[in-house]
């Protein structure tokens, strides 16, 4: 009998539920003002932490979720088959791991980090280096201009006292 009940109960609220509501459109605001610093200043709330933000202790999640898996499963909202078995399996692996090894991968990853940072130091250093050469020589070579109009200017001088001495 009870069984006769909930069934009816459930598969008349799953036919109710899309009639007994009426379809509102809803009502979207555009503002493109630049934001007033009373806006900007507003104090954060403060999180109790816990349960849904309530302080209570993460504990109480899993009485909580016993308590609303019982429906969910009973009036099959929630089919638990492969796939849900399959994705449960996958949280506790990632919840075990991010726990459990957590702490050593970010050691792992912090150390190859610091290792590749070092290098690319390093490279960098030796890219300024020769850039600071290059620098130099760039700058030893700025007064060329200077150097080959006195050379042009001895070799005109030589070509005069050449003519000079073959007459």
């Amino acid at each position: 009998m009870l069984r006769i009940a909930s069934n009816s109960i459930s598969k008349g609220v799953a036919r109710a539920a899309p009639r007994s509501f009426p379809r509102v459109t809803p009502h979207i605001g555009f503002h493109a003002s630049s934001r007033k610093e009373e806006e900007s200043k507003a104090v954060e709330p403060v999180s109790k932490g816990g349960l849904f933000g309530t302080g209570l202790s993460e504990w109480f999640a899993l009485p909580v979720g016993i308590t609303a898996a019982v429906p969910l499963i009973k009036y099959e909202w929630l089919v638990v088959n492969e796939e849900t078995q399959l994705l449960a399996v996958f949280i506790a692996f990632c919840v075990t791991f991010y726990t459990q090894g957590g702490d050593a991968v970010y050691k792992a990853m912090d150390e190859t980090a610091k290792t590749i940072l070092k290098e690319h130091t390093e490279a960098e250093d030796k890219v300024i280096a020769a850039m600071e050469k290059k620098l130099e020589f760039l700058k030893a070579n700025s007064n060329m201009v200077d150097d080959f109009e006195a050379i042009n200017k001895i070799r005109e001088e030589a070509y005069v006292n050449l003519n000079k001495a073959g007459k």
